[in-house]
């Protein structure tokens, strides 16, 4: 078997290492501008879904108030209309019967 002088042998291990650490080098660097855009991404997405979180939270604050304000005012109308139905009830002298009372010819009464 002839022998590789050693001269040789560097140039041999240079052709085929000097690709791989390019190749490696190359890969490491896209590797880091793709993570870096990847966090840059998740920063920015958080950010916006916690705005869009909080407006939400704001809005739906808004709406149960706009919600509780409008079922007081119906409250009140309710109230003011029974109160009306019941003065009317009186002027007139009737009354509604008790709701406890059997209505006649009903089967219950026997």
């Amino acid at each position: 078997m002839e022998s590789i002088p050693l001269s040789d042998l560097a140039a041999i291990v240079g052709a085929t290492v000097g690709p791989m650490l390019l190749f490696a080098t190359a890969i490491m660097r896209y590797m880091h501008v793709d993570s870096t855009k990847t966090r840059d991404l998740i920063e920015r997405t958080g950010k916006e879904n916690r705005d869009l979180i909080e407006r939400l939270r704001t809005e739906t604050r808004e709406d149960n108030r706009e919600t509780r304000d409008l079922i007081e005012k119906t409250r009140d109308q309710v109230t003011d209309a029974r109160e009306r139905l019941a003065r009317i009830e009186g002027h007139l002298g009737t009354r509604p019967p008790p709701e406890d009372e059997t209505q006649p010819g009903d089967a219950k009464a026997a």
